[in-house]
């Protein structure tokens, strides 16, 4: 497997992007567009970061932080949706020719990026989106996201302080029946950069000049299968400190990773 550095992802990256706009004569129109970020509601829930998890515990995180980005929008669909595995089913059975496309671009052309990163606070805004910029692409239908979860970079500053170097800070108290569980996580996403990519988020948004993609972290998704039984709670009652050798850790090490951890809305422009 071919391992590529943080920098060479981006470069390569925009590179593709820069070839989408234009260069080849092949691209489309090129359009300006917002990126922004919102933390997406639990279904049935109407408070960000509070949510039961599928193994029967009451989750309420009272603080989250990550650092995330670049994000690229790409125009072919994941191939975990139900129609690109058909798809996919029917090159085998049906093979047809294709043109090279590269071993590292799984999804095609870049249709948008926000190629920075940056320090968020998930339950900041009660679900609002946040503009976090204006960001080149080419109009068109953009069916799939990849992103980046890494630890704060020396470009952050002072911004990445609150984040002690870390990719990820969770805390909260997961609750069932009467057993109460205060809990905080710290956790890395160190490289090589095929770790801290989320591939193949399936989107559909058709974009276009001055509109707003929102990509929308799915927390209440980060804790599936999360066994808050399995935590020993200090006799005075402070949070457990989750280490990497729990299944909490583990879970959610998984859960922050996979396809459907985040994904995407568009909001066209008013």
């Amino acid at each position: 497997m071919k391992h590529y550095s943080r920098r060479a992802f981006t470069w390569m990256l925009g590179g593709a992007l820069a070839a989408g706009c234009g260069l080849s004569g092949t691209g489309g129109r090129s359009i300006t567009f917002r990126m922004g970020l919102r933390t997406a509601l639990a279904s049935g829930e109407s408070t960000v970061g509070a949510f039961t998890t599928d193994t029967g515990w009451r989750v309420t995180l009272t603080t989250a932080r990550l650092v995330l980005g670049p994000i690229y929008l790409f125009e072919k669909a994941s191939p975990l949706q139900p129609q690109a595995l058909l798809r996919r089913l029917g090159d085998v059975l049906l093979p047809t020719a294709h043109a090279h496309e590269g071993d590292f671009f799984s999804g095609g052309r870049v249709l948008g990026e926000w190629d920075r990163e940056g320090v968020f606070d998930l339950l900041a805004d009660a679900g609002q989106a946040r503009v976090l910029g204006r960001s080149p692409g080419i109009a068109g239908m953009a069916l799939s996201l990849s992103l980046l979860l890494q630890p704060p970079s020396s470009a952050l500053g002072a911004e990445a302080d609150v984040m002690e170097g870390r990719s990820l800070f969770l805390e909260g108290v997961a609750t069932q029946d009467s057993v109460r569980v205060p809990f905080r996580v710290a956790m890395d996403f160190p490289p090589p950069v095929e770790l801290q990519r989320v591939d193949f988020v399936p989107i559909e948004v058709d974009l276009d000049d001055e509109g707003l993609f929102v990509l929308e972290p799915q927390p209440h998704r980060w804790f599936t299968g999360a066994r808050f039984e399995r935590l020993t709670v200090p006799a005075d009652g402070t949070p457990v400190e989750v280490g990497t050798d729990t299944q909490v850790y583990r879970a959610l090490s998984v859960n922050v990773r996979r396809f459907d951890a985040f994904t995407g809305a568009w909001e066209p422009a008013v």
